[in-house]
Order: C-alpha cells, then structure tokens, then sequence
C-alpha cells in the first residue's frame, strides 16, 4: 500500500513538473503578488486536476470508453477555448504594474474567487494537461502492479496521492519564488512578468493555430 502512494505521489509529480501554461502563470503570481496569490491560483488548478486525474483512473480501469478525448469537436473546443484564455492571461500578465507597495494593496483586494477561477480554467482548457494525465494516470493503471491492493479497491486514493504530488511540487516552486521576489528589483520583476505572459501568449497562439490546422 505504501509503495503505491510512494509511486502515485510521483506520478503526480511528473505530471506537474513540465513548464506549461499552468506553471508559467503560477509562477508568475508567486513572483509577482506573493505565495497566497499563487497558491489560490493552484489551488483552482488542482480542481481541474481531480477531474482528469478521476477520468484517467475510470478509463484504464472503470471502462468508461463513452468519454473520446480523440473526438473532433471535443479538440477543437479545447483548442479554441483555452487558447483564447491563455492569450487573456498573459495579455493581463504583461500589463502587470510592477510597484510593490501598490501590488500589495491590490493583493489583499483581490478576489480569492477571481484567482481561484484563473487557476481552474486554465487547467481545465490547457490540452497539455489533458494529454499529461491521461498519458501517465492513465498508464500507470492501466500497468497496476499485482502486489498491491485490487485498483477497484484503493484506486482513487492513487488519484489523491497523484494530486498530492502535483500540489507539494506547484507550492514547493511558489513558496520559493515568492521568497526569492524579496530579492528582486521591481524591474527584474517586471521583464519576469513580461516574459511569462509572452509564454502564454505564445501557447495560446499555438492552440488557436492548432485548430486552424483541425478545420484545414
């Protein structure tokens, strides 16, 4: 049993380290506005994760062959809609006024939900993701080691177990990049927070063209 949690929490792990969207843009808060910020942020992102994390636990083991993430119209959407909200968030990121004291006015003023919500949607429309737990998730219970407890049994404390290990490596990185933005002038702060909203502008672009090529 314990083995499994070990292997599950770095699954979880895996799927959170690649530097997408997510990341970028947690990143982006942690070293902007502060752990808080970042940590509403992930916190909607990990809620998006629990629903693809219990989608890949119930097709490699619940049957649930209804949901095609191959389908058409499904990608497009996808494509579509996170696209938009990525160039959203990074046209936002790159108009980010860099001034601590005001950026801390407007941290303690800042709906919880509003970040809450950012952190959700672009996970939730962010293919990488998708791709990235159905790719791992998926594997790793479709490959269920026979020494330990039945899946139907203790599958969905894997799933937890995944979540936990994406959450400690997302907070890990902002605790220390909200440590580090003590050290940092506000005009090294600013490029950072120019050059992450480039990134997710360049993602967004990416999925807007990737849809084009869909419909070609």
């Amino acid at each position: 049993m314990f083995a499994m949690i070990v292997a599950a929490f770095v699954i979880g792990i895996a799927v959170a380290v690649p530097p997408g969207p997510v990341t970028i843009s947690g990143s982006q808060r942690a070293i902007t506005t502060g752990f808080w910020s970042a940590f509403n942020f992930y916190v909607g992102s990990i809620v998006a994760d629990t629903l693809y994390a219990v989608l890949a636990y119930l097709i490699a083991y619940g049957g649930l062959s209804t949901l095609d993430t191959e389908n058409n119209t499904f990608r497009l959407a996808l494509w579509i809609l996170g696209g938009a909200w990525l160039i959203y968030m990074g046209i936002d990121a790159v108009r980010t006024r860099i001034d601590m004291e005001t950026m801390r006015g407007e941290a303690g003023r800042s709906s919880r939900w509003r970040i809450f919500r950012s952190g959700l949607l672009v996970t939730l429309f962010n293919p990488l993701t998708i791709i990235s737990w159905m790719a791992l998730a998926g594997s790793f219970f479709a490959s269920w080691n026979g020494d330990w407890p039945p899946v139907g049994t203790v599958g969905l404390v894997a799933v937890f177990a995944m979540l936990g290990g994406a959450m400690a490596w997302v907070l890990s990185l902002a605790l220390l990049l909200s440590v580090v933005r003590r050290m940092i002038s506000p005009g090294i702060l600013k490029w950072v927070s120019v050059a992450s909203g480039l990134f997710l502008i360049i993602y967004g672009l990416s999925a807007w063209w990737s849809a084009v090529e869909m419909l070609m």
